[in-house]
Parts: C-alpha cells; structure tokens; sequence
C-alpha cells in the first residue's frame, strides 16, 4: 500500500516534529529545506525551553510529543542564577522545579536543531536540502518556514569563557526596552544578549549599555566572541489556512509567547497538532484553539501589563518574586486563562500592532514560502 505523502515546509523545530509524528504514524513526510543543514538560523547561542507554564514539566511535554532528548537539555532552577532590576539589586527566586531548559540553537553537533533532524532520519523522514517549492503542492502541506517581520528583536554575544554554570536576567527600559537582557553559562560556552520591544533603531546603543550593565555585575572573561542578532514575530490573530491543504504552523502562524519570547514549545507543539489533525482526520483550527490560543491570549494580556511597569515596576515585581516560596506557581497562574485576563486580553487586542500586515503573504518584496518560488504562485491573486 502506498503510504500518503504530505509536504513539509522548514526543517525547524515545529517542521521536524510535524514529519516525525506522521512517518511514525505511516506517512510519507517530505521535508523542503532551503539551507543546506538545519538550525542556519542560529549561531551556538543558548535558549530556554521554559518550564512554568504548565503543570508538567518540559522533559513529559517532549515525552507526550513523541521526542527524545538527544540534544543539549540542561535544567537551571532559581538556585542556578539571579537577576537584576534597574537598581542593580542581585534578586535570587526559589523555584520547586527547574525554571527553564537551556537549549543550544544552530548547526552544532548537541543543538536541539541537530537532535531532531537525527530523530527525523532515525523515523524515515526524506529531508531535501537546498530545495525551494516550484509550485503550491497539490497535498496535504505543512509550513514552518518561521516569522516574517520583527516584533522584537535581540542583539547578542556568543563566546567562551571559564565562568561557572549560571543564568542571570537583566530588567531596565535602559538597556533593553520594554523587554529583558540575560546572560547564559554553561561547560565553558556563553551567550549575552539583550532583547527590544521598541526603539530598535536605537539597537547598537541598547546593546552596549546592556553589555557595559552585564560586566559591571559580572565578573567573566571572554573568549572568541561572535555577535549575533534574532527576531520574533507574534500575531494578534493567529492564522492557519485559508486553503484547508495547507496548515501553518510556529511562527509562521504567529504562535509565540508575546511576553519573553519562549516560543520553541509553541513551535513544536503546533507541528505535532498539525500532523495529528492529519493522521486523526480532525480540525487543526479546533486543536490550536484548545491547546494554544489560551496561552497565546495570556501571553498578549502579560505582555501589555508589563508594558505598563516601566522601571518603578521592575523593581518591585523582581522584590515580591524574591519573597515567595516558589515562583513556579505564581508564573504557571500568570499564563494561564482567567476572568481577569480575558478582560486585560481585550485591552492588550486593542494595543497591539504586528508589524506584518499580511500575515499569510506579503507579495511585494515578500519572503513567503510561495512568493520566494516566483510571480506565478500570484498569478490568480
């Protein structure tokens, strides 16, 4: 028996999860990759898996997703590092569990980009590397090519150095406006960098007071440094289809955390939906709305409450934070759907701008998976 073909556009991490759960299911995922290996995107610099807003942790949700940890996965509790607010106070928070996952990102042998394309050859996936789309396939499709605009963007340095294990996060509308500046250690490999939500054509300057910042607070030597530079993209309303075929999922949809940024579980959680709702024959739209536009909307209604704090408002969010018992608890509250963040939802709606107008395609000057294959994917447009 023939197995059905679906098309798979972007070796991220919401594609690769996406072709994985369908080979295991029998499918016949073909995965179109523009580069030439995954994880161009990145540079070695470390993210987080962040681990508070559910109540299982990270390590079971990747469980239930059907992947294996084969990559870089090292957990960092509130024991492991501290923060700083627009003071300089050193803030320290107990957490019941680790706070977050540091990940490596890009082409390195133990980055979680190399971990799941190994997972994807090891179930069967075809991965075609180097290949654009000629042509809107006449399947079943799924698309993670990753955001189209810069919602907020980062700024950084990837190094090595000597300095121990550590995490350390920085809050001031001085250095990183609107958003956060971190530092993240670990076996000899470093990455800094600060993030905006705003003013980013000032973005040299942030990022030279947040480095000065971080050296004044830390002492840490530095080694073979690389700058680097990322963005994200969030969008109010998330899109999925406008053709049922073709399912859109990760930032491609406009599924990101709206507050910091976490956004690697959305990605990969939104591969999985999409294969499922192929393999179960149900709405991928019904899945999303259940599994992930909550948290999108918290996320949004956090986002605009932290735009409210301004500095005052840092320091006294990271003092009460130091106070508690566990702060697992209270951010888990803070992300998930309540009366009152559905109200503070229809406000953040209202505020907030993506600066993609189209979200599915941009035409003019677009870098849409089908304008990048030429005119004539717009021919009856």
């Amino acid at each position: 028996m023939n197995k059905e073909k679906v098309t798979i556009v972007g070796a991220g991490p919401g594609g690769l999860t996406a072709a994985i759960t369908l080979a295991k299911a029998g499918y016949e995922p073909i995965v179109y990759e523009q580069n030439q290996s995954v994880g161009q995107r990145f540079n070695g610099d470390f993210q987080g898996l962040e681990n508070w807003s559910d109540e299982e942790d990270t390590l079971r949700f990747l469980d239930k997703l059907g992947l294996k940890v084969n990559f870089l996965c090292h957990p960092y509790t509130g024991k492991d590092g501290y923060f700083f607010g627009p003071k300089l106070k050193k803030i320290t928070v107990q957490t019941s569990r680790p706070l977050f996952y540091l990940v490596e990102r890009g082409s390195n042998s133990h980055s979680l980009d190399q971990g799941l394309k190994a997972q994807a050859e090891e179930a069967g996936v075809k991965i075609l590397w180097g290949e654009k789309l000629e042509a809107i396939p006449t399947g079943r499709a799924i698309v993670g090519t990753g955001p189209k605009a810069a919602d907020a963007i980062a700024k950084g340095l990837i190094f090595k150095t000597s300095h121990e294990d550590v995490f350390i996060g920085y809050l001031d509308n001085k250095i990183a406006p609107k958003a956060y500046s971190y530092l993240l250690v670990n076996n000899g490999s470093a990455t800094f960098a600060t993030c905006m939500f705003d003013d980013f054509r000032n973005e040299k300057i942030y990022y030279e007071r947040a480095f000065n910042v971080m050296r004044q607070t830390v002492d840490i030597d530095i080694r073979d440094e690389k700058e680097f530079g990322g963005f994200v993209n969030f969008f109010n309303e998330p899109v999925l289809a406008k053709d049922e075929r073709i399912l859109y999922i990760g930032e491609n949809a406009g599924f990101q955390d709206a507050l910091w940024g976490f956004g690697i579980k959305y990605a990969m959680l939104s591969g999985y939906l999409a294969a499922k709702s192929i393999i179960d024959g149900t709405s991928y739209e019904e899945l999303c709305r259940k599994h992930i536009y909550p948290k999108l909307q918290t996320s949004l209604a956090n986002r605009w409450l932290f735009a409210q704090l301004h500095n005052p408002g840092y320091n006294y969010l990271l003092n009460k934070m130091s106070k508690m018992e566990d702060v697992i608890s209270p951010l888990r509250r803070h992300y998930n759907i309540s009366f009152s963040k559905k109200i503070t939802y229809r406000l953040a709606k209202r505020w907030y701008r993506s600066r993609l107008i189209d979200k599915q395609c941009m035409h003019e000057h677009c870098d849409c998976v089908w304008c990048r294959h030429g005119k004539h994917a717009h021919a009856s447009t």
